[in-house]
């Protein structure tokens, strides 16, 4: 339940905070296939290294895409949902990135695409 009080407080506000000056936050919601998540995988790899474990959970991905946004200054927090929650296919994965700041989600959609981080 914290990251709907989280988006409550943030719409409350109103406005962005001094340290997000000239851009304003949003929750982004990127739905990815088996093909974008091994991009998003591989680029993850690729950025940071031996810093964090074989990202192939939705808790591991989450915690990389943390560091991400850490790495980049960027606000937000990550959620990773895997659809359907068992080991099936077709699944889709939904990576949840909760006020962030524009550019950190078009930087994760294209890695998705490209399997690289383009920072």
């Amino acid at each position: 339940m914290r990251p709907t009080l989280d988006r409550g407080r943030r719409f409350l506000r109103g406005s962005p905070t001094p340290a997000d000056a000239g851009s304003t936050l949003e929750d982004v919601v990127i739905i990815f296939g088996v093909v974008e998540v091994e991009h998003l995988r591989t680029a993850l790899e690729a950025l940071l290294g031996d810093t964090v474990e074989r990202p192939d959970t939705p808790a591991r991905i989450e915690r990389a895409l943390d560091l991400v946004l850490a790495r980049r200054g960027a606000p937000g927090q990550a959620r990773v949902l895997r659809r359907p929650a068992a080991l099936s296919t077709p699944e889709s994965w939904e990576i949840h990135l909760d006020g962030t700041d524009r550019a950190s989600g078009t930087a994760v959609r294209e890695a998705g695409r490209t399997g690289a981080f383009a920072c």
